[in-house]
């Protein structure tokens, strides 16, 4: 029997130990468990090889951070760009064909690669990728767009990226001409809360909080969520309650079935596209008053 409780005492030991290990590893190195960078170059050849024939183009974050990112202007008389920021895995390669039906339809894309992922070095914080985002908008601005010219088209860990764009430019001119945010959520504990499976004390471990809810009330454009109802990397409900702060016009599209990487398999890019151009006959509209 003095065995036995040996045995489980040292079993709990180990438990204890390893929670301890993992606690202290989440608040110190969160890049271990939040970001999964693909840190190849980006082949853009590749890109040109299935038809998104972009041009990369360079600037610098504000600390000086060399950048990049896949640019193809609009055409056919259009003057609006569409900017996708992409999450926490891959590196913009992974990402180009999300473009294709917007390029083909006429619109200009953007897809802008943060430090830590691709070829760029640097150390991946939310204080980093906030910074790098707002560059590629601002590099944006230096090739004569303006808010009222760009979407700003978020992905997962990118959807955050795309509300702090809005909510830190949009008091500089007038609002964007949309926000697009895929499988977002409302913050990153509550994402780790619901799909963690052993409790932790999340709030005080996670310092990069990513609190979209923090700013969803205040953006001034209008805004499309998308999510899947089989999502278990950001469960949709996060999605849903996002929505529920957001201010009009809003539209909300849950996809049966789907999961966190692979609406454009229900092909979400024309519902995207249908938005928009509902967006620009008017049909979505934005009370500026209400924001002075």
């Amino acid at each position: 029997m003095e065995d036995i409780k040996k045995i489980f005492s040292l079993i709990i030991g180990i438990l204890a130990g390893v929670y301890l290990l993992v606690c202290g590893l989440l608040y110190v190195q969160p890049q271990l468990f939040i970001y999964h960078p693909t840190k190849s170059h980006s082949d853009i050849n590749h890109a040109h090889k299935y038809g998104y024939i972009a041009r990369e183009v360079n600037y610098n974050s504000s600390d000086g951070t060399p950048l990049k990112a896949w640019y193809t202007k609009p055409k056919n008389g259009n003057k609006k760009i569409i900017v996708f920021m992409h999450g926490n895995s891959y590196n913009i390669e992974e990402f180009y064909y999300k473009l294709k039906t917007f390029e083909q339809a006429g619109y200009g894309t953007f897809l802008p690669e943060y430090r830590g992922f691709g070829d760029i070095p640097g150390v991946i914080t939310q204080q980093n990728l906030e910074n790098d985002a707002l560059a590629a908008v601002q590099y944006l601005y230096s090739q004569g767009y303006k808010n009222q010219d760009i979407y700003l088209y978020g992905m997962s860990l990118g959807a955050h990226m795309a509300i702090n764009s809005a909510y830190t430019l949009q008091k500089r001119q007038k609002p964007f001409a949309g926000l697009i945010l895929e499988v977002p959520f409302d913050n990153l504990v509550n994402v780790a809360k619901l799909v963690v499976p052993v409790p932790m004390p999340f709030d005080i471990l996670i310092q990069d909080k990513y609190d979209n809810l923090a700013m969803v009330e205040n953006l001034r454009s209008p805004i499309l969520i998308m999510g899947g109802s089989m999502d278990t990397t950001v469960p949709v409900e996060l999605a849903q309650n996002l929505y529920n702060y957001a201010p009009e016009p809003k539209q909300l599209i849950i996809y049966d079935n789907a999961k966190h990487d692979n609406l454009f398999n229900f092909r979400n890019d024309l519902d995207i596209l249908s938005w928009i151009k509902a967006n620009e006959n008017g049909w979505l509209k934005v009370d500026e008053e209400s924001f002075d």
